[in-house]
């Protein structure tokens, strides 16, 4: 259900809607048009005529100077920059207070009004203020005042993709116009030349003062360069000669070579560490004391592992002849151990050349290592001094450097001086122009139109966007989320606005309202799938929506269509169907439920056959526990067995919890909305107590329907007969309502 809601929300609107709202709401608009359109009217025919002149000049991009723009006044002529400055300074305040002043403007008719006494009721500081500060007080606000005035009649358009901008001048007076438009022009052009006379003058004297300094500058630097010579004796570095050069070189030479010789030192120095350290390491194991490289490489090792070769062989061969003891194995092996203790003494020899060699590898590195740091002593020391006296040349050489540009630009702005030239020409001088150009009549009526359309379109759906109201069927399925079952037109009433008949349906059966209901009783029977409700209960949502007529009038439908129908008033606390029936209400419901008879001793006959009538009884303090008491059930069960129908006609649901009581005891309940009156937000909260109490909604009615009201313009359109007094059948003529029968 709530899926089912939100889909018709956020359904697209339609364009009958807009033209529905646009006729509904026609008076509004059309009251807003005629206002507008009346008052743009009186405005353009009854306003002075304003002319406009208009002068036409050239802002050159080049600044015909002999200065540098760049450098003299760190603007580019060329950027959009420039022109958007030039724009500026056209609609300055300075250049407006000048065209006054020279025009005299203050004097003019048409300024006049303007120039009024300085005391203002306003301004308490005028209160208290002395003569003569009154007066310049006056004379500030004169001036504001007329400036003001004179810039809004002043406008400024650049010509898109030229250099040529447009001075337009409006005034009441056509001469007036053509002398502030051009004397505009010429005043700018006075102001641009004056302001470049005045950059050229000030910048001979800015250039002149820094001339002076910068010659003093240069000769001090020159100074310094001349006793830094003196001190340290560098005449070498006078110039930049090769000599110069060479010496400079001298020291660094020195240490590029006692670098090297230190690297070198420092290798061999390893080499023999290296050399040294395995040594000794592979003579703590005997048997490895042969794999030292240079005892491997040693002639007399080798010779002497050749003769114990030789001598181990010896041995083993005469083993096999002698024994151990023999003296010729005796001989061999004190040989053969001689000659390996030689061998030991000369492996430790080795060893010992080897620490000899990397002791003096290590002394020479030391030696070059101490070189190496006087070498670099001097180096920095020297680098020092010659980076001092290159800065201080390069000092030299740039204040020598710019004394020589600012000398040169002080010459050029001394013949720059007399240059008169600028860069801005008319083209165009204004004309006295011979038409107005305000007011535009036409264009102002058109404007008057379309301006009137929108606002009075856009109060017409605002209008109706803040109208909640259920007005038209839409509304129910849309946003209270109900069938649909009926509409019932307005009732014919008195001068008084009383309604004349409450009976409708007995008193003018054949009328358009008795149509309604009988269309609102197909609607019903037919809003339940498997059987049309045998009991139903009338309510809505507020009072004085017309339930108790719909009850009534429904009730009377369903009796002259041969069903036994029996209509109940549970209203307990304000009932009133007694009166619209004509009827007793001395006994009724309330004192059924509370026990006090039987409900067929109460049951009063209505005016047609088939209509039963039983009214709320006096009025009991406790209607809702009586309604919700065992007994009311009964009584509906014992009421179906009886009647075809059984109508019920309830308190309104905003007010009290009756009807939410009495819907979980009947078929369905319908509702009863006054169109066009009651807030759709209230019906759907009604709607939503029954639902949540497991009552079922058989859907609304909207009441009270003015068939002539553009709320019901586009709905359907109908084609009906309708009866007259003398029962003859007349054709109506097309009308367009939201019964929706």
């Amino acid at each position: 259900m709530q899926e089912n809601s939100k889909t018709h929300i956020l359904e697209e609107a339609h364009l009958l809607d807009y033209w529905r709202i646009f006729i509904k709401r026609r008076k509004l608009i059309l009251t807003t048009l005629l206002v507008i359109l009346t008052a743009v009217i009186i405005y353009v025919f009854t306003a002075v005529p304003v002319y406009r002149a208009t002068t036409q000049i050239l802002i050159e991009r080049a600044n015909p100077n002999l200065l540098s723009p760049q450098e003299m006044f760190a603007i580019d002529p060329s950027g959009q920059d420039f022109y958007q400055t030039q724009y500026r300074v056209l609609e300055s305040r300075a250049i407006a207070r000048e065209v006054i002043r020279r025009l005299n403007l203050i004097r003019h008719p048409e300024y006049k009004s303007i120039s009024g006494s300085g005391f203002s009721l306003f301004s308490p500081l005028s209160w208290f203020a002395s003569s003569d500060s009154k007066s310049e007080l006056s004379r500030q606000k004169i001036d504001a005042r007329l400036i003001n005035a004179f810039q809004s009649r002043l406008s400024i358009k650049p010509i898109r993709n030229s250099r040529i901008v447009e001075i337009s001048f409006e005034s009441t007076d056509p001469k007036l116009a053509a002398k502030c438009a051009n004397t505009v022009a010429q005043a700018y052009i006075d102001w641009n030349l004056g302001l470049r006379i005045k950059s050229t003058q000030s910048a001979s004297v800015f250039l002149d003062e820094q001339v002076k300094q910068a010659k003093q500058k240069m000769e001090a630097s020159e100074q310094a360069i001349q006793q830094y010579r003196e001190k340290y004796g560098l005449s070498l570095m006078a110039t930049k000669s090769a000599d110069a050069a060479e010496a400079e070189d001298i020291s660094r030479q020195r240490l590029r070579q006692v670098s090297s010789q230190l690297i070198e030192a420092t290798n061999r120095r390893i080499e023999a560490e290296t050399k040294y350290r395995k040594a000794q390491e592979l003579l703590r194991h005997p048997d490895s004391a042969d794999s030292i490289p240079e005892v491997v490489m040693n002639p007399i090792i080798i010779s002497m592992k050749d003769k114990e070769v030789q001598l181990v062989r010896d041995r083993t061969e005469k083993a096999g002849k002698y024994g151990p003891k023999h003296p010729v194995m005796v001989a061999l092996n004190q040989e053969l151990e001689n000659l390996r203790k030689l061998k030991r003494q000369e492996i430790g020899n080795i060893v010992s050349a080897l620490k000899a060699n990397y002791e003096v590898a290590a002394r020479q590195e030391g030696s070059l290592s101490s070189a190496m740091r006087s070498s670099e002593g001097e180096t920095i020391t020297r680098d020092k001094i010659t980076i001092q006296f290159q800065v201080l040349q390069q000092e030299a050489e740039s204040n020598r450097q710019l004394y020589d540009l600012l000398l040169k630009r002080l010459k050029e702005t001394s013949v720059t001086e007399e240059n008169r030239t600028v860069n801005i020409h008319v083209v165009d001088t204004a004309e006295f122009p011979m038409s107005p150009v305000k007011p535009q009549k036409t264009k102002g009526v058109l404007f008057a139109l379309v301006l009137g359309l929108g606002l009075g379109t856009g109060a017409a759906f605002f209008t109706e966007y803040m109208d909640d109201t259920v007005k038209n069927p839409e509304d129910l399925e849309k946003y209270v989320d109900v069938p649909y079952l009926g509409s019932i037109p307005r009732f014919d009433t008195d001068d008084q606005g009383k309604i004349k008949s409450d009976l409708m349906v007995l008193n003018n059966p054949k009328s358009p309202i008795s149509e309604a209901y009988r269309g609102l009783r197909t609607g019903i029977l037919f809003s339940t799938p498997d059987h049309s409700p045998h009991t139903l209960l009338i309510t809505s949502a507020t009072a004085l929506e017309g339930k108790t007529l719909t009850a009534v009038n429904i009730g009377f439908v369903m009796a002259y269509a041969g069903e036994r129908t029996l209509l109940i008033d549970l209203d307990m606390r304000r009932p009133r169907m007694h009166k619209s029936l004509g009827m007793k209400n001395d006994q009724g419901m309330s004192n059924i439920l509370v026990g006090d008879g039987d409900w067929r001793s109460v049951v009063q006959e209505a005016k047609v056959p088939n209509l039963n009538f039983i009214s709320s009884g006096p009025i009991a303090p406790n209607p809702a526990e009586l309604i919700a008491s065992g007994k009311m059930k009964t009584l509906i069960e014992e009421w179906k067995g009886v009647y075809d129908r059984v109508i019920i006609d309830s308190a309104p649901i905003a007010a009290v919890t009756d009807p939410v009581l009495l819907s979980r005891l009947v078929d369905g309940t319908l509702i009863v909305t006054h169109a066009g009156m009651t807030s759709r937000h209230v019906v759907a909260s009604a709607v939503r107590q029954i639902r949540d109490v497991q009552g079922r909604v058989l859907g609304a009615v909207l009441n009270d329907i003015d068939t002539k009201s553009d709320n019901y313009y586009h709905y359907h359109y109908y084609h009906h007969y309708y009866y007259g007094e003398d029962g003859q059948k007349k054709k109506g003529k097309t009308s367009k309502h939201d019964s929706g029968t």
